[in-house]
């Protein structure tokens, strides 16, 4: 476990799980805010995570610093489920979150809907599946899951809304607010144009994070990257993983998986018309990871290239190509 704090800058230091993988905690940024510090995410709400971040603030002294800000890039339990335990030591000023994201934080459970869950659920009942042991299926409910896998969610009550192009100042950091969704509906990411600085929540990191319709899919995703894409930046710092100092590379690689994704699409009904379960078959071949993400991530493509023009769906419910 790393809970030696790795300094990105004397006053930004990055707090890193052992594995950038989920169910592993979000890595949470800590600045330092005048006679205080401010924080970019918490990470999980298990014990082990916040222990982890106390044991940081403990060896770094900042212990018995006041809290400023909690700057959230999403109300995803890796990022924002250990708001209630540090709550109950700690009293930030303020509390910022996308404006999108608020339905969730206040009902975690309203999860669900921008997880996409009852689609996965509609489209796994379809399929002549049996489901394996320990993977997900008709009967999955998603809060109970992260609290099993020791990530639990919590109630977030932000004090502060942001949308995009809204300023956050962070010490000497002065950050704008991208929205930036495909992952999650409020997903935002925080630019410092004079530092060339970004954080990059889930969207830049060591693993391309999933997508769902409701959150933006693959369309909104890329879009998110083409906004960031074109930015002065020296620095990425994301979620998961270590910092990016390639800027171009990093964005370009996440990209590129994504569009990967349509490629294949597209490629795969060259030979024929495919159901919804074949193409399932074909991208997502493992029981574990079909039901969730396997489900949306495909569900977003094909809604992204009928909406193109590229394929269609048929009245038997299959996909071809058009023209």
């Amino acid at each position: 476990m790393f809970e030696n704090p790795v300094f990105i800058f004397d006053d930004l230091i990055m707090i890193r799980p052992a594995s950038p993988y989920w169910p592993e905690s979000a890595n949470v940024y800590l600045f330092q805010d005048g006679e205080g510090i401010s924080l970019f995410d918490v990470g999980c709400g298990s014990m082990a995570s916040a222990d982890r971040l106390f044991n940081a603030l403990e060896n770094l002294g900042w212990q018995s610093r006041p809290i400023q800000k909690i700057i959230l890039s999403h109300v995803h339990p890796d990022h924002a489920g250990a708001m209630e335990i540090l709550l109950s030591e700690v009293k930030p000023e303020s509390v910022f979150l996308h404006e999108y994201d608020l339905p969730c934080a206040l009902a975690p459970e309203k999860l669900s809907l921008s997880f996409d869950i009852d689609l996965c659920k509609k489209r796994f009942a379809a399929m002549d599946h049996e489901v394996p042991k320990g993977s997900k299926g008709p009967e999955f409910e998603l809060i109970p899951y992260f609290k099993a896998l020791d990530c639990p969610t919590c109630h977030v009550k932000p004090n502060q809304t942001v949308a995009e192009g809204d300023s956050i100042q962070v010490g000497d950091y002065h950050f704008q607010v991208l929205h930036t969704p495909g992952h999650a509906p409020g997903h935002i990411s925080l630019y410092d144009a004079k530092k060339r600085v970004l954080l990059a929540g889930d969207m830049v990191g060591e693993m391309v994070a999933w997508y769902t319709p409701s959150s933006g899919g693959a369309t909104k995703y890329l879009e998110s990257l083409e906004k960031v894409e074109v930015l002065d930046i020296d620095l990425i710092l994301p979620s998961h993983g270590d910092v990016i100092q390639d800027s171009e590379k990093g964005i370009g690689r996440i990209k590129e998986k994504i569009l990967e994704k349509d490629r294949g699409i597209v490629e795969a009904l060259q030979s024929g018309q495919k159901s919804f379960e074949e193409l399932l078959n074909i991208f997502f071949a493992l029981p574990t990871v079909q039901f969730f993400p396997g489900i949306p991530i495909l569900e977003s493509h094909l809604q992204k290239l009928q909406k193109e023009g590229k394929i269609r769906e048929s009245e038997s419910e299959t996909y071809r190509l058009t023209g």
